[in-house]
């Protein structure tokens, strides 16, 4: 079997009881620590390396988790181990983190500005990808001064870019294309009054990439 779909069965049985114990927050921020904790230099060799006794691994494990974890996440870890599918735990945590935001009708932007947002263009932002998107927004920030300015905002596949670099790329191509037409079009543009009017720039584009 794939490791993608091994990872998706996983999640999905996770997603299933988690749900049916409504602990779905805590179970997701679990599973997230229990794969960042096996990614740990030490931790991860001990666990991969076959010549150590299973209940050795066992131990550090509870250890790890029992005080802090939900009897079944730690349930999960030890099944991951005893199975050494433990390089496929990130995969399972991310994949039962979809599993949440679709059964909550959420979804993740990850929203990139030259400078940083404050808390309102933050909930402006958010704001427009839910009219647009009719999700509920979880939005994500960084910050990447070669932008020069705008939002560059990734949901999903789709790519909206309605930064200055992207503007002065596409006035550049026009140029360079289409003296007489294109440009001047372009030039006296109206601008946009979505996601632009919150960072000062014009008509955003739409794009997909996988």
């Amino acid at each position: 079997m794939l490791k993608g779909a091994i990872a998706r069965r996983y999640a999905g049985a996770i997603f299933e009881l988690a749900r049916k114990q409504d602990t779905l927050d805590r179970t997701l921020a679990e599973v997230k620590e229990i794969a960042h904790l096996f990614a740990q230099r030490k931790l991860a060799y001990l666990l991969r390396e076959p010549k150590i006794p299973a209940k050795r691994k066992e131990t550090a494990i509870r250890q790890a988790l029992v005080s802090r974890a939900l009897p079944t996440s730690l349930n999960v870890a030890l099944l991951i181990v005893q199975r050494e599918l433990v390089d496929l735990m990130p995969a399972i945590a991310t994949e039962l983190e979809q599993l949440v935001l679709n059964f909550r009708n959420q979804v993740v932007a990850k929203v990139t500005t030259a400078v940083p947002l404050d808390k309102r263009q933050q909930n402006i932002v958010k704001q427009a990808l839910e009219r647009k998107t009719g999700k509920t927004i979880l939005v994500r920030t960084q910050v990447d001064p070669s932008i020069l300015g705008g939002v560059v905002a990734r949901v999903g596949d789709q790519v909206i870019d309605a930064s200055v670099r992207h503007r002065l790329a596409a006035l550049q191509h026009c140029l360079l294309t289409d003296v007489s037409t294109a440009s001047t079009d372009l030039l006296f543009e109206e601008p946009a009054t979505d996601l632009s009017s919150t960072t000062g720039v014009v008509q955003p584009s739409y794009s997909s990439q996988a």
